[in-house]
């Protein structure tokens, strides 16, 4: 709609039909892929707290998960799902916390 020289400076938009000022040609999608920097790296505390544990645990004494086993803290514990992990916390009536290399999840369970 509009130039100064050889410059656009005011065009009309085709999806609404409106004027507006020239924005350029808008971004570049770049073909390359972004790569990792080479930074130092930080565990943060969940992940730190699982390194802790790794030389308590033991899976071969780990017992699959049950809701229906009774559960101590201190137990290792083999989910489906999860994997191995520690009993933290047992809370009252049928809850318990569990540490697992993904983080701390609460699951039922039967308390003994």
């Amino acid at each position: 709609m509009a130039l100064v020289g050889e410059k656009v400076v005011r065009v009309e938009c085709n999806t609404c039909g409106s004027l507006h000022n020239y924005r350029g040609e808008g971004r570049k999608k770049t073909t390359a892929p972004r790569q990792a920097t080479a930074s130092k790296t930080r565990l943060n505390k969940a992940d730190r707290l699982w390194e802790e544990l790794q030389c308590k645990l033991r899976p071969e004494t780990a017992i699959p998960y049950n809701m229906s086993t009774p559960m101590q803290e201190e137990m290792q514990i083999q989910h489906p799902s999860f994997g191995l992990g520690l009993v933290l916390n047992c809370i009252r009536p049928n809850k318990m916390e569990v540490q697992f290399q993904s983080g701390i999840k609460l699951l039922r369970c039967k308390l003994d």
